[in-house]
Formats: structure tokens, sequence, C-alpha cells
């Protein structure tokens, strides 16, 4: 094929010559590579905007749980405040009641205030929810008691609560303080288990 015909080629139906700017294309056809760099710009682009926003969370989430440890500080301080509040007539009538049994030798009257400030305690602790309970002549409970130990006994069913140390204490249904208690611990007694022996020797004869 000469050069006309190549001319002929590129003539349109018209017979008008067909220009093509072949430089052009080349410039305007994105390569591979070129594709892979844009797409990386704009993945870098889009990380740093989440990395932002993740910091941004963290920064918001860091001020949040110092704000809550604030207002719980605040609350314990406050909650502590309200139980002294309570607590301080208490405290005073403590004051006038050794005061009084210095200058007064009168131990049932001292013994009467002290009856009074006792129960007055207990029921400002009462109305703050706080109940006591003993469990004696009940069966021990581990969850409720602490046995400090075990005492023998002929005429009670093991595992009695006989013996109250101190009082347990609890708080809705949380349990502040096990009851101390002692324990029974059944055993028959020896002269009654060497009397049945004798009547079965007896019984033999």
């Amino acid at each position: 094929m000469d050069g006309r015909q190549v001319i002929d080629k590129l003539k349109d139906k018209k017979g008008c010559l067909k220009v093509r700017n072949w430089e052009s294309e080349v410039i305007l056809k994105k390569g591979p590579v070129t594709i892979l760099k844009e797409k990386v710009t704009t993945l870098e682009t889009e990380l740093k905007e989440y990395k932002d926003k993740y910091l941004r969370a963290l920064a918001e989430l860091d001020n949040y749980r110092k704000r809550m440890e604030r207002e719980f500080e605040d609350f314990k301080i406050h909650s502590k405040g309200d139980f002294i509040m309570k607590i301080i007539p208490v405290l005073d009538n403590f004051d006038r009641a050794l005061a009084g049994a210095v200058l007064n030798e009168n131990y049932e009257s001292f013994y009467k205030g002290m009856e009074i400030i006792y129960r007055q305690l207990k029921e400002i602790l009462k109305s703050m929810g706080l109940e006591e309970y003993s469990g004696l002549g009940e069966k021990f409970d581990p969850t409720l008691h602490e046995a400090l130990g075990v005492v023998v006994v002929n005429d009670q069913p093991e595992n009695i609560i006989i013996e109250e140390i101190s009082k347990g204490y609890k708080l809705g249904e949380k349990i502040i303080k096990p009851a101390r208690v002692l324990v029974s611990k059944f055993e028959e007694k020896k002269e009654e288990i060497k009397g049945g022996e004798e009547n079965g020797e007896n019984n033999r004869d």
C-alpha cells in the first residue's frame, strides 16, 4: 500500500481528509501507574480523615471518662457528707452523756442515756436502708453467716446456730457484714452409747 492508498483510507465518505491528533490522544490516555498513584492519593486522604475522626473520638471519650470520675468523686463526697450530718447529732449526744457521767455518779442515768443514743444511731442506719439480722436457732447459711467455731451438743440437730457473737448487716440484698456465730455439732452421749451396749449384752444373755 503506497502513500496515496493510505490517504484514501483516511478520507471520509465526502472525500475529506481525516486528521487525528495522535499527541493529544496519548496525553489524555492514563496509564496504570498514573491510575494507581491517584488511587493511593485518594486512599491517603481518606485515611487522614478517618485518623482525625478517630483521634477526636478518643479525645471525647477521655474527656467523658474524666468527667464521670469527677462526678463519681463528687457523689462520694456528698454521700459521706449526708451520712456525717446524720451522725453528728449522735456524737453530740455522746459528748453530753459522757460529760454528765463525769459530774454525776448515777450510772443508771448514764446507762439510760447510752441506750437512747444507741437506739438513735440504729434508727439513722435503718433509715438509710441498713438491716440487721441474727439467725440464732436457724440452720447455718455460709452466704449469711461466718462460723467462728463449733459447739458439741446432743440435744440439737447438726449445723444449727446456737450462739451469736455479733449481728450481721445487709443493705438491700447485699451483705455488708455476715453474722458471726457458733454452730452446733451433734454427738451422742457416751453414757447412752455405753448403756445401749450393756443392754444389748444382757439381751444376748
